[in-house]
């Protein structure tokens, strides 16, 4: 992996270097110096969260009190469970949708009850030294408090109602997600390796089957002492049952293929990256030593034709071997690249 990122350095230096504007007799006159541009700065775009656009209802909002909410009324159940996708993970943002809604709902009941009247006391008889219009008026205010309890009641009992009805959506939705599960079995050559997937806690000797899988994307990891352990990246469908062959190497046979790479790929993938970033940092010097060479001639107080002819000499001069470096080490960064693939 080292030597990979090394040669993806080198020949990307050595592109870099090779594009570079060559310096022509202009070069050793001074050219004015643009300033950079103030950079733009970007502004973040605000969007909707998946789960809530993947979903057919509405957010549940959150309310003070159970009338006020109206029991989550933009949920949809018969929509919510509806079997309209093989996607798991949808059924689960819906599953978790509905167990928001109930619990925000529970709470709002919780705080009903807490300051709902249960049982009022009877009304007391008109006294003896009360007026007819005082004793209305006390009549009237307990007929309201009356009803105003009822209306709790009542209240209560429909979004217990609807409470009901969301967890068995819950249900419902669960029972769905388990007939999508999958299952995978998975054969080692030679046997009795250690298995395990990404999904699951446990690990099994091979052949070793998994049932109750959730359908997605997960690694299966095959190991067995004395040989080269490997991870896999596999996809499960929904439904999907699902049989995979590993043949493990040997760590022997391993190491005596990577001996054998080393003979020959080995030295000569070392050798070229080496060479290239040598030739690459002379390419780099013959550079520096134009650029020195068009200073000096620019700070000479008096300029003949002469010393012109002479400058412009050495710095095509430097630019041409600079150029033949540059291309030597780009040659030798692609070599080296590609003994990785042969």
């Amino acid at each position: 992996m080292h030597f990979k990122f090394l040669a993806g350095i080198l020949v990307l230096a050595s592109v870099v270097f090779a594009v570079e504007p060559a310096e022509n007799a202009a070069a050793v006159e001074q050219s004015p110096v643009v300033a950079d541009a103030p950079a733009m700065e970007s502004t973040p775009v605000a969007g909707d969260s998946v789960a809530k656009d993947s979903l057919p209802v509405s957010s549940p909002v959150q309310a003070d009190t159970v009338a006020a909410q109206q029991v989550a009324p933009g949920l949809d159940l018969s929509k919510l469970t509806a079997q309209d996708t093989e996607d798991y993970g949808e059924y689960t943002r819906r599953i978790a949708l509905l167990e928001d809604s109930i619990k925000v709902t529970e709470e709002a009941l919780r705080l009903r009850m807490e300051s709902a009247t249960d049982i009022l006391p009877p009304l007391e008889p008109k006294g003896e030294n009360e007026s007819d219009s005082a004793y209305e008026a006390r009549q009237f205010q307990y007929d309201v408090e009356k009803h105003k309890a009822m209306r709790e009641k009542e209240d209560a009992a429909a979004v217990m109602a609807r409470l009901g009805e969301m967890k068995a959506a819950v249900n419902t939705l669960k029972k769905i997600q388990m007939e999508m599960f999958a299952s995978l079995l998975v054969n080692t050559v030679p046997e009795k390796a250690s298995v395990k997937i990404s999904s699951q806690p446990q690990t099994l000797e091979s052949p070793a089957r998994f049932t109750q899988v959730v359908p997605e994307s997960l690694t299966v990891s095959v190991n067995l002492d004395g040989y080269v352990s490997q991870n896999l990246p596999l996809v499960l469908k929904a439904c999907e049952n699902k049989e995979i062959d590993v043949t493990l190497v040997a760590l022997a046979d391993a190491s005596e293929k990577a001996k054998d790479g080393w003979t020959w790929r080995g030295y000569a993938r070392v050798s070229s990256l080496v060479a290239a970033a040598g030739f690459l940092g002379a390419g780099l010097l013959e550079n520096k030593i134009a650029s020195d060479r068009a200073n000096d001639y620019n700070n000479l107080a008096v300029r003949t034709q002469k010393d012109r002819d002479a400058a412009e000499h050495d710095i095509n001069q430097r630019q041409t071997l600079r150029g033949v470096y540059y291309g030597i080490a780009g040659a030798l960064a692609v070599f080296g690249v590609a003994t990785f693939f042969f």
